[in-house]
C-alpha cells in the first residue's frame, strides 16, 4: 500500500476515533450513573458528566469533521485542515452530500458535508470549496451511472435547489435541538435522583 492509499485510511482512522471520544464524552453520564449504582463513583457524577463531557461531546461531534482550513482545492479535488488533520475529498466520485446546520452566539452556522466513495468525509464551510462542491455536482448530472445523492437542503444551499429546503431544514433542526437537549438533560437528572 502506498502513500497515496494509505493517507485516506489514516485520516479515516483518526476521525473514527475522535468521533468514538465524542459520542462517548455524550454518553458519560449513563456511563458514570451504572457506576454510581456498582458505588463506584458519587450519585451526582451523572449531572456533572453531564454538564461537563455530554456538552463538550455534543459541541465537538458535529466539528470533528469541519473544514478550518483550505488546503487546496479544484475542480476534482478539496484537501481541508480539519480537527482531525488534514483530509481530502475526490470530487469526481461523490456518494453523498448533505446539510450540516447548527446554531451558536453568532447565529447560524452550515457546513456542507461531502463524502467520496472511498468514505473520505469533509464539511465545506468556505465559499470557494462550496463553489467547487456546486460544479462537481453540475457536472455529475449528466452521469448515466445514478449520481451522488444530494440532500435537498445541501442541494438549496448551494443554490442548485429552491431555497426554502433550506429554510424548512434549518426549522426541523432547530426544533430538534430544542426537543432534544432538554429530554437528554432531564433524563440524566432523573436518573440522579433515582440513585
Amino acid at each position: 500500500m502506498d502513500s497515496t492509499e494509505r493517507a485516506p485510511a489514516v485520516a479515516r482512522s483518526r476521525a473514527r476515533l475522535a468521533s468514538s471520544v465524542a459520542a462517548f464524552l455524550v454518553l458519560s453520564p449513563f456511563v458514570a450513573w451504572l457506576f454510581a449504582l456498582a458505588g463506584l463513583v458519587p450519585a451526582g457524577a451523572s449531572v456533572v458528566c453531564a454538564l461537563t463531557g455530554g456538552l463538550a461531546g455534543a459541541i465537538l461531534l458535529p466539528e470533528l469533521c469541519q473544514e478550518t482550513g483550505l488546503v487546496r482545492c479544484s475542480m476534482s479535488r478539496v484537501i481541508a485542515r480539519t480537527l482531525t488533520g488534514e483530509r481530502s475529498v475526490d470530487l469526481t466520485r461523490i456518494r453523498d452530500v448533505r446539510l450540516l446546520t447548527g446554531f451558536g452566539y453568532g447565529g447560524t452556522f452550515r457546513a456542507v458535508v461531502v463524502r467520496d466513495r472511498s468514505g473520505a468525509r469533509v464539511g465545506l464551510t468556505t465559499l470557494r470549496s462550496q463553489r467547487a462542491l456546486a460544479r462537481a455536482l453540475q457536472n455529475a448530472r449528466g452521469d448515466a451511472r445514478g449520481g451522488p445523492r444530494v440532500s435537498r437542503a445541501a442541494r438549496a444551499h448551494l443554490g442548485l435547489g429552491a431555497r426554502h429546503h433550506r429554510t424548512i431544514h434549518t426549522v426541523i433542526i432547530f426544533l430538534v435541538l430544542t426537543i432534544s437537549v432538554p429530554l437528554y438533560m432531564g433524563l440524566v437528572l432523573k436518573l440522579a435522583e433515582s440513585q
